[in-house]
């Protein structure tokens, strides 16, 4: 019988992640003695297991940034195996990791009080119209084929976001995640045409840099959404339908053939989304240069970047575009959309290297997502959960960790009040869960005000306002007061731990407090012990 818990300082130390040259103690308790099999992508050891206080150990100093596994072995038998990951320490931004963050589809949240209607700009090659009334249930017009046929738009502007300042920092924000605002063909924008632009249905270059000064005067950073993987077939630089008259200045950044179904390459082979050639010179120059898309938008406000599909995105370009962000803005955050855990993802067959200093800041934190809803749906229980939370602050390297963006919805999954069935006790333990672990909490739009909505494009409707559901908008309101009023809820010490089956203890602390979030799915109920 061979026994190591990785978690516990008796048998691992240090816990967690470490940095090169950084000495690694493992102990097990075995039958006889044992060896330690470790190893990485690259190459594999058996190390010897010296007998030290009770305990086979095995003391070894990693060198180079990586991840690393292990097993320990004794007469026959293999214990389980555990992961280590070796980073580059590279601290995340404090502003970022002390805020809430809150992410907006910027055509569905508001028009702003002199709105006026307006239809979009008519572009061959696609049909848009926009809608007279705010509240019209979201829809998709789709042919014959089940293709979307037309893009139906809401008339959500910047200025329009930027009068709702109040409200937000009211809900304690003080992070802005803005879905796309670069002129597209489409309302999602997920299709760039020009990266240099704002969309004209939300306004202008000059209410872009209002909004970001309104905000900053009210304690708000903004980061805006990258689609650096792939642009429009209806753009400046790709130009199906010979909108712009430029296709032939950037034909070199795409990849044409017979060997690709609409004779050239797309994202998931959606026609309408031609995957571009990072690493093209004149392209990696166009996003990170000195006069690129990335410093550009810096310049003139925005506090930090979300890489749309990052593990789509080569290593090497990921790095090219830390440099250009931080080159900028020292402070701007990059956050990368990878749905797993980003510590040991691989991606098109390559390990990727996220957290090794010169790529991202933090990821969209979709493992606690998953977490959080298998609990609170039965799905496992409370001891579960808090294994596999503890996993995940065993992987990541803290400052990756605390600066992870703890979602509880998004524009690319079903709301979560719709995954609950409309239970409104459920959707606050997730928010509550989102508060109380380690990472960036993020609101999105209209979750507060009990917003439903099934997958794209039902969860992506109109805010509702003046119908919020007021129970759950006042929840968050006191959630906010209690991050703010606890510092130990941001960056303090953490440990899960269950009180049953269906009892979730998330417990914080720092050199001040110590507190508790205790949850009961059975009840339906939270609390917290001082």
């Amino acid at each position: 019988m061979i026994c190591h818990i990785s978690r516990a300082e008796r048998y691992r130390s240090p816990f967690g992640a470490v940095q090169p040259g950084q000495e690694i103690r493992l102990s097990c308790e075995a039958d006889g003695e044992a060896v330690l099999h470790l190893w990485s992508d690259k190459w594999e050891k058996r190390l010897p297991a010296l007998w030290e206080d009770g305990l086979y150990t095995v003391r070894f100093t990693p060198e180079e940034p990586g991840v690393l596994w292990y097993a320990f072995e004794s007469r026959g038998e293999r214990g389980d195996t555990h992961q280590i990951t070796v980073y580059r320490f590279a601290p995340a931004p404090d502003w970022y990791k002390n805020a809430i963050c809150y992410q907006i589809f910027p055509d569905r949240f508001y028009r702003g009080e002199n709105w006026q209607f307006q239809q979009p700009g008519k572009r061959k090659g696609s049909h848009r119209f926009t809608l007279p009334q705010w509240d019209t249930a979201v829809f998709y017009p789709k042919d014959e084929r089940g293709a979307v046929s037309a893009w139906p738009f809401w008339g959500g502007t910047l200025r329009g976001i930027q009068e709702k300042l109040p409200y937000l920092r009211r809900l304690g924000v003080g992070c802005l995640y803005l879905n796309p605002i670069f002129e597209a063909s489409s309302n999602h924008r997920y299709d760039t045409a020009d990266f240099f632009k704002v969309d004209p249905m939300l306004g202008s270059t000059e209410d872009f840099v209002a909004l970001c000064d309104a905000a900053h005067a009210q304690g708000i950073g903004i980061i805006l959404d990258g689609v650096f993987n792939h642009v429009g077939a209806d753009s400046r630089y790709f130009d199906k339908f010979g909108n712009y008259g430029t296709a032939e200045d950037y034909r070199h950044w795409f990849r044409f053939g017979e060997q690709y179904r609409h004779g050239y390459e797309c994202w998931w082979d959606v026609p309408d989304l031609p995957n571009v050639e990072e690493m093209d010179e004149s392209y990696v120059e166009f996003i990170c240069g000195e006069n690129g898309v990335l410093r550009h938008w810096l310049r003139l406000g925005a506090d930090g970047w979300r890489l749309d599909v990052a593990d789509e995105l080569p290593d090497a370009f990921i790095r090219a575009i830390r440099a250009a962000v931080k080159a900028e803005k020292s402070d701007a955050v990059l956050m990368g959309e990878v749905w797993e855990d980003a510590t040991n993802k691989i991606s098109y067959g390559e390990r990727r290297m996220y957290f090794q200093g010169d790529e991202l800041d933090c990821t969209m934190h979709y493992p606690f997502r998953d977490i959080a809803l298998d609990f609170l749906l039965w799905r496992c229980n409370a001891h579960e959960a808090a294994a596999r939370l503890q996993l995940l602050q065993e992987h990541y390297p803290p400052e990756n960790y605390y600066a992870a963006l703890n979602l509880a919805g998004s524009h690319d999954r079903e709301r979560s009040l719709t995954v609950f069935g409309g239970d409104i006790q459920r959707m606050k333990l997730l928010s509550v869960m989102q508060y109380a672990c380690p990472g960036v909490p993020c609101i999105y739009y209209g979750d507060e005000a009990g917003m439903t909505g099934g997958p794209d494009p039902y969860n992506r409707g109109a805010f509702p306002w003046g119908q919020e559901n007021t129970e759950l908008l006042n929840h968050y309101k006191k959630l906010a007061g209690l991050y703010e009023n606890h510092p130990a809820l941001r960056l303090g010490g953490f440990e899960p731990a269950a009180r049953g089956d269906d009892v979730l203890c998330l417990t914080r602390w720092d050199e001040n407090e110590r507190l508790s979030v205790i949850i009961d799915r059975q009840s339906g109920k939270w609390s917290s012990e001082f």
